[in-house]
């Protein structure tokens, strides 16, 4: 076994003595890795602390696009209404049209039917 710290080299060596290379081995595998290596629970705290920010940080910026969305969804509400409202106008105007289409053109029928009767007593009055 490598051990590049000189006490924990010390500690193997003993431990290669009263125990023999193989239970050495097996004992300085199962020994937890010293504390200088190890995150301090306080940097871990500060690491979560940060992470945590940043959800936050992201959970504000989906709430402002949530509302966003909300406006946009309520303009397109309101341009479907009025699209409804001018739809219904347009068949309202169409039908006045038609009835007005129908009475000129019964006025107009009439008309030229009393001027073709007109003119035709005129000209066998003219005639006779």
């Amino acid at each position: 076994m490598s051990v590049p710290d000189p006490n924990i080299r010390a500690l193997y060596a003993r431990l290669e003595e009263v125990l023999g290379a193989q239970h050495a081995d097996t004992l300085m595998t199962r020994l937890p890795t010293p504390p200088d290596e190890l995150a301090k629970k306080a940097e871990m705290n500060l690491r979560f602390d940060d992470v945590d920010r940043q959800f936050q940080a992201v959970g504000v910026r989906f709430d402002t696009l949530e509302r966003r969305f909300d406006g946009l969804e309520r303009r397109f509400e309101r341009i479907e209404d009025r699209l409804d409202h001018l739809d219904e106008n347009m068949h309202h105007m169409f039908e006045v049209m038609q009835k007005h289409l129908k009475s000129n053109t019964t006025m107009m029928v009439t008309a030229m039917t009393a001027l073709t009767a007109i003119y035709g007593g005129m000209l066998i009055a003219f005639v006779a």
